[in-house]
């Protein structure tokens, strides 16, 4: 009798561990369906508590039950930001362990393929399944200490073998068991620099960048500058929270909060924890009200703009779900107007404020090419302006492999209509607040030189700088913003 193991080509029940089978299928729909990455995760996370529900009630007992599958809520929808992560009901392991391959692999996609092309002479021949199931379980052998190489190549070549049939099984053997046969080196420059000696191809390689954002950033920021950015943008951000200002006690809390967990106070009323996670005791604040999740070179950005200078009304012209505008609310700051043109943003607005105990400032779903009020009728415009996000990339490392040198171009456009529109509405001695996310002089610098050079009725310039604020390259954060604060004439 033959020994031989069974095949199943194109088996698509096959089995994964719960934290690869959710990571797989988050990863297929951010790079095959265009998805953003924490909704994609948030989704398969509560899919896989809904699975992990109807298991449980399957199996728990033979007895007759009045419960039913049927009766069982829906998962709890969930806004960007992570929260599914904090109510799926898979285990914290797997969730946490999906949670890294998902983020860890996109932040680092571009150097596992380099690594897999050595070994693969035709990997666009390979099912797309297969090859994200190969470069998923590079990088456990690769950046994850804590996982053994034998246990990242048994998962994935059994899937593979599964799925598609023991010719692929056993390539995906091979494949594996030589990435690992690489040892420490993987994770060092000297093997990327010794095979690819080109700088630029250097450096997109080993820091996971595509190469016309290794361009970009060398020729805007000089290589030194450049190398530095590239490196902390494939890395994990630092976890930062927000105090409510207005809350009583809040800066008891806020220095509680950095002694009792190793963070640093960042802006007017924000902790950053070390990487790794937010403290347990993060979730119950935030319900209460006490605190809100928001980056800390965000708060770091707005705080040095000065807003306690800054006459009111504020209109918040791109507010998103409010985040800046509620930080701003929480310190005193008379924010009058929050739009958006997306509606869900907006209800995420209304839910926050009520959360953090705040007034719900006026609401309008509106383009801020087209101010939804009188003329002359804010002090200041808060323009957290669309961009490409490339200061971002260490917390949506999907943007890097979706953006373009056309979208920036593109978004430049939309953000020279969005000041101009501002500055029109703008009364003399009123003031823009200007910031972005993204490293990119045509969105950055070259906005503000564009209105300097405007000239105001008496022949002198319409704007002048205030304040302005760059994240340093070194920042722990990870995250870099843009920001200046324009004075009207």
């Amino acid at each position: 009798m033959s020994t031989r193991r069974p095949t199943h080509p194109g088996r698509k029940n096959a089995q994964l561990p719960p934290a690869r089978a959710a990571a797989l299928s988050a990863l297929n729909k951010v790079l095959r369906k265009g998805q953003e990455v924490q909704a994609a995760l948030d989704g398969e996370l509560a899919d896989a508590a809904a699975r992990n529900e109807t298991n449980t009630l399957a199996t728990a007992s033979s007895a007759p039950v009045e419960s039913s599958v049927h009766a069982l809520p829906p998962p709890t929808p969930t806004a960007p930001g992570g929260s599914a992560l904090r109510h799926a009901r898979i285990s914290r392991q797997d969730a946490a362990l999906a949670t890294e391959l998902v983020y860890g692999y996109l932040r680092l996609e571009i150097r596992i393929s380099w690594l897999l092309r050595r070994f693969l002479k035709s990997p666009e021949k390979l099912p797309p399944e297969a090859l994200l199931a190969l470069g998923v379980a590079a990088h456990e052998i690769v950046h994850l200490d804590r996982i053994p190489d034998y246990a990242a190549v048994d998962w994935a070549v059994t899937y593979i073998r599964q799925r598609f049939g023991d010719g692929l099984g056993k390539l995906a053997n091979a494949v594996l068991r030589n990435v690992a046969r690489l040892g420490g080196a993987t994770r060092e420059a000297e093997l990327y620099r010794t095979e690819r000696p080109d700088p630029a191809a250097f450096l997109s390689v080993y820091h996971a960048a595509p190469r016309w954002l290794v361009g970009l950033w060398c020729d805007a920021y000089g290589p030194d500058r450049a190398e530095a950015l590239l490196a902390a943008s494939a890395q994990a951000p630092c976890p930062a929270v927000r105090v409510n200002a207005a809350r009583e006690g809040w800066q008891a809390l806020r220095d509680r909060l950095a002694a009792d967990h190793g963070g640093t106070l960042c802006g007017h009323a924000g902790v950053a924890f070390p990487v790794g996670g937010f403290p347990a005791e993060v979730a119950a604040l935030e319900r209460e009200g006490l605190l809100s999740r928001q980056g800390a070179a965000s708060q770091e950005v707005l705080d040095a703009l000065r807003p306690e200078t800054w006459e009111g009304p504020v209109w918040d012209a791109c507010c998103g779900r409010g985040g800046k505008a509620l930080g701003l609310l929480e310190r005193g700051v008379d924010v009058r107007l929050c739009s958006d043109p997306n509606a869900g943003r907006l209800r995420g607005l209304r839910t926050d404020a009520a959360r953090l105990g705040l007034a719900v400032p006026a609401v309008a779903r509106a383009s801020a090419m087209q101010p939804p009020f009188a003329a002359d009728a804010c002090r200041t415009i808060l323009i957290d302006a669309p961009c490409s996000g490339l200061g971002t990339l260490s917390r949506r490392p999907d943007i890097k492999l979706r953006r373009s040198p056309a979208d920036l171009d593109a978004l430049a456009a939309l953000q020279a209509r969005i000041l101009d529109a501002a500055a029109s509405a703008l009364p003399s001695g009123g003031r823009i607040a200007y910031i972005t996310c993204t490293l990119n002089p045509q969105e950055n610098e070259a906005q503000v030189e564009r209105l300097l050079a405007a000239r105001g009725a008496t022949g002198g310039p319409l704007f002048t700088v205030e304040a302005q604020h760059v994240t340093p390259a070194d920042a722990p954060a990870r995250e870099f913003f843009f920001g200046v604060l324009l004075r009207k004439a």
